[in-house]
C-alpha cells in the first residue's frame, strides 16, 4: 500500500507538477479503464469548495471525456474519507488531518489533488469581545467541534497563549457558529474565512456594526498546510489511473470554466443549497476563487512541504502517532500530463 508514492523528498520537490490554467488541455495515457465515478463532496452544494466539480458536470467536461460523475453530499463529516477507504464512493473532498490519520492506521487513501491551497481556519469573535490573541480565551465560552482536528487546533491555540483547556468552556456549536456568536453565546468560534467569516461580516455590515475579530490558526502555531484535497483509494488508482486522470483532466476545465464566469454553478447551487442565501453563495465564492492557484498559478498540484509541516504538527498534538515519509500521504502521478 505504501509503495505508491514512496520517492525521496527532494524527488518530489523536483519533479512535482506545475499546473496552470490550461492545464485542462493536457494528456492522459488513454482512455478511462470505468465511466462511472462518484465524487463524495464535503457538505451540501457549494461552489466555494465544489465549483470546479459543479462546473465540470454542468457544461459536460465529464461527459467529454467519457466519464459519468456524481456528486453526491455526505450523511456526515465522517463519510467521506471512510467510504473512499471502502471504495463506496471513488474520491472525496476531504482535508490534511484526516489523510494523516487514516494513513496512520494502514488505511489505503492518498491526495490526488488539492483544490483550496491555503488553511484559512480560525476564531472569529465580535470585535467588542477584544479578544485578539490567544491568551484572551482565558475565562471565555469557545465554540469548536468534536472532530479530532478541530481539537488539535484548540489545543495549539491554546499553548501558544499559555493556557489550558481548565481555562475555557468548550462548547460544540454544530452548524450554528455564526448565530450563537452574534447572539454573544459563545465568546469565540471555529471559523473559515470563506464561510462564517465573510457571511458573519456581511450580516453585520448590513446593521451597521464591526466587522469580526479573525484569529487565524496559523498565526498561533499551526503551520500553513493544504485545506482541502480531493482523495481517492490506493488500490482503486492503481486499477484506473487513466479513470483517474481523465476526471481530473475534466476538473480542471471545470475550474478555469467557473472561475471566467461560473454563473451556472451559482445558479445550481442556489436551487440546491437554500441554507445559505443567493447574496452568501455569492461572497463565500468570490472569497474562495484565488485559492485554487498557487503562488505561481499551479492547480491541483501537491508538494511535499505543506504535508512536511503538517506532520509535524499533528505529531506534536497528538492526531498521529506513526509519522512516516510525508510523501506518502499524496501524488501528483494522476494530473495530465504536459
Amino acid at each position: 500500500m505504501r509503495n505508491l508514492n514512496v520517492v525521496a523528498v527532494g524527488v518530489v520537490l523536483a519533479t512535482a507538477i506545475a499546473v496552470g490554467p490550461s492545464a485542462w488541455a493536457q494528456t492522459c495515457g488513454g482512455k478511462p479503464e470505468t465511466q462511472k465515478l462518484v465524487l463524495m463532496a464535503d457538505w451540501i452544494p457549494v461552489t466555494v469548495s465544489q465549483g470546479a466539480f459543479w462546473s465540470a458536470k454542468l457544461n459536460g467536461y465529464y461527459k467529454d471525456e467519457g466519464l459519468d460523475v456524481d456528486i453526491i453530499a455526505p450523511a456526515n463529516p465522517a463519510d467521506p474519507i471512510k467510504l473512499v477507504a471502502r471504495e463506496r464512493v471513488t474520491f472525496s473532498l476531504t482535508y490534511v488531518p484526516e489523510v494523516m490519520i487514516s494513513r496512520d492506521t494502514s488505511i489505503p487513501v492518498v491526495a490526488v489533488a488539492t483544490t483550496l491551497r491555503k488553511l484559512v481556519s480560525g476564531f472569529m469573535s465580535l470585535k467588542e469581545s477584544n479578544i485578539k490573541v490567544p491568551a484572551d480565551l482565558k475565562g471565555k465560552i469557545v465554540g469548536t467541534g468534536a472532530k479530532l482536528d478541530a481539537q488539535a487546533f484548540l489545543d495549539t491555540m491554546l499553548a501558544t497563549g499559555g493556557i489550558t483547556r481548565k481555562d475555557v468552556q468548550i462548547v460544540d456549536p454544530g452548524f450554528a457558529h455564526i448565530p450563537l456568536t452574534l447572539e454573544k453565546k459563545v465568546h469565540v468560534a471555529h471559523a473559515l474565512t470563506y464561510f462564517e467569516v465573510a457571511i458573519g461580516d456581511m450580516m453585520l455590515k448590513k446593521q451597521g456594526k464591526d466587522a469580526l475579530n479573525f484569529m487565524p490558526y496559523t498565526d498561533f502555531g499551526v503551520p500553513q498546510f493544504y485545506y482541502q484535497l480531493v482523495v481517492g483509494n490506493e488500490n482503486w488508482l492503481r486499477k484506473n489511473p487513466n479513470a483517474a486522470c481523465a476526471f481530473l483532466k475534466a476538473s480542471m476545465k471545470g475550474l478555469d470554466a467557473w472561475r471566467a464566469d461560473g454563473k451556472n454553478v451559482l445558479e445550481h447551487v442556489v436551487k440546491a443549497n437554500n441554507v445559505f442565501t443567493r447574496e452568501e453563495h455569492e461572497v463565500g465564492d468570490k472569497v474562495a476563487k484565488p485559492d485554487w492557484s498557487g503562488a505561481k498559478g499551479e492547480v491541483f498540484a501537491q508538494d511535499v512541504a505543506p504535508w512536511k509541516t503538517a506532520q509535524d504538527w499533528a505529531m506534536k498534538y497528538k492526531l498521529i502517532s506513526v509519522g512516516g515519509n510525508p510523501a506518502e500521504y499524496f501524488t501528483n502521478r494522476y494530473l495530465p500530463k504536459k
